[in-house]
């Protein structure tokens, strides 16, 4: 099969079965109504620049020990965002609780997730992409809590393996382990915890739709002889306490407390999240992640960073042009813009298809573009500006794609988006892992402008090689 019509309508003969083996496999979600379905993807795989990819790969640790270096300089994180916290109430909240964790636990562990886009560009990242067209990438996020999807991403690429495997194109997926490979760091860090009735204490949300994403890591986890405990932020406030700085619940001591939710003020609205919240930051337990290291994730640190100079800070002088280059053009709102005749805000609010407007969010769903970026500049009073940053807003190629939600098929010109999975493991000053293990590809209508699955945008997919 040479043309793209030829490869698309083999995969679409094959349509049915592959729905049946995604739910055979688990790779299952819970739709708004509450029924159960399988996740949304795309039937053929991203087809990514040979290059891109392993280039991506290099930089996560590069990444990791950037935000791991963030996150101990306390007095880089209360200066940077206490402006954005005088009229974000949920930022104060944390930087409120906000200590240094090696007074407690001198082990840290970094899960991460930084995605990408691929763009036009020179410099770093920069990869053939076949008919003479270049490509680079550019980061959209480096996100240091609750980075989901490892598991639904290992089941979408074995999907995709048995689907192609009769195709000559087969031999250029790109293999991904980022699942057992999380679980793999997890579990020696819970044997250097040392306790033995440690457990790993997963903080979820109520009702969670993403809930076989996290079955899967409690799978390969049970696996390696280590128990997880699902637990709210409400229930460890009524259920927890600390007796000689371990956290506990009953029995079970959190050796490790995993966050998929704490990253949004929906999260501590009550008093017995921010209880429970607190109790987490005054315990032993290893935290993923830990306060700080959620702040790092921040997109008011994340806008620093990328100014000219400012990550040499934390990460040797070497690799600071490498991250620079990836990172794209970000503001602080009230910052000169071009010329330096006129802020931020107002080249956004003249050219409002240039620039996305982020608030200090994590979980997706929050940017604003277009219109609704003019219109909120134009309504927010001066001094709440410093909640929110500019970005550039990235363009990434268009390519073909048959996305597939409830059995049901769409054939779109739609854009990825790729996400490297990093860990970091450290104890003390003795750094025992740091490296990439794993992507996510989220796929979507090119005309989306969010890209979420759980919000309902994206589908999720994985890599292969384009032919060189």
């Amino acid at each position: 099969m040479q043309s793209d019509t030829e490869y698309f309508q083999y995969l679409l003969g094959r349509l049915d079965e592959a729905v049946d083996l995604s739910l055979l496999a688990g790779f299952l979600k819970y739709t708004p109504a509450g029924e159960l379905a399988h996740a949304p993807f795309s039937l053929n795989p991203f087809p990514i620049p040979a290059g891109v990819s392993g280039e991506m790969e290099q930089l996560t640790p590069i990444l990791n020990s950037l935000m791991l270096g963030v996150s101990r300089d306390l007095d880089f994180l209360r200066e940077t965002l206490g402006p954005a916290a005088r009229s974000d109430e949920f930022l104060a909240r944390l930087l409120k609780m906000l200590r240094p964790e090696e007074e407690r636990q001198p082990m840290r562990l970094l899960a991460t997730r930084s995605d990408y886009f691929l763009s036009g560009g020179k410099g770093r990242g920069k990869a053939k992409a076949g008919a003479g067209d270049t490509f680079g990438f550019k980061q959209i996020e480096m996100n240091t809590i609750a980075a989901g999807y490892a598991g639904l991403s290992l089941l979408i690429f074995r999907l995709h393996s048995f689907l192609m495997a009769a195709l000559p194109k087969a031999g250029r997926m790109l293999e991904n382990k980022a699942l057992p490979e999380v679980a793999d760091i997890m579990s020696l860090a819970l044997a250097r915890y040392g306790h033995p009735r440690g457990r790993v204490f997963m903080i979820v949300q109520p009702g969670e739709s993403n809930i076989f994403d996290q079955r899967l890591i409690e799978l390969q986890l049970r696996q390696r002889g280590v128990v997880t405990r699902r637990i709210t932020l409400d229930e460890l406030a009524r259920e927890g306490r600390l007796e000689q700085g371990h956290l506990q619940a009953g029995d079970d001591v959190a050796a490790i407390t995993y966050f998929r939710a704490g990253y949004g003020p929906e999260d501590l609205a009550s008093p017995e999240a921010m209880k429970a919240r607190e109790m987490i930051e005054a315990s032993s337990t290893i935290c993923v992640p830990t306060l700080a290291e959620q702040l790092a994730g921040t997109k008011k640190v994340q806008q620093v960073l990328a100014q000219p100079g400012e990550a040499k800070r934390f990460i040797p002088a070497g690799d600071v042009s490498r991250v620079e280059g990836v990172f794209p053009g970000q503001w602080d709102l009230e910052q000169p813009f071009g010329n330096g005749k006129k802020p931020a805000w107002k080249a956004a609010f003249e050219n409002p298809a240039g620039f996305v407007l982020k608030p200090q969010r994590e979980g997706g769903g929050h940017n604003f573009f277009d219109g609704e970026l003019r219109n909120l500049l134009l309504e927010l009073p001066e001094d709440d500006r410093s909640a929110y940053i500019l970005m550039e807003r990235l363009r990434p190629p268009e390519h073909p794609a048959l996305l597939v939600r409830q059995r049901k098929h769409i054939n779109v010109m739609a854009v990825s988006e790729v996400g490297r999975f990093g860990v970091l493991f450290t104890d003390g000053a003795n750094e025992m892992i740091n490296k990439d293990v794993g992507y996510l590809v989220r796929t979507k209508k090119a005309d989306s402008l969010e890209g979420g699955v759980s919000a309902g945008f994206g589908y999720l997919s994985s890599l292969i090689e384009q032919e060189t």
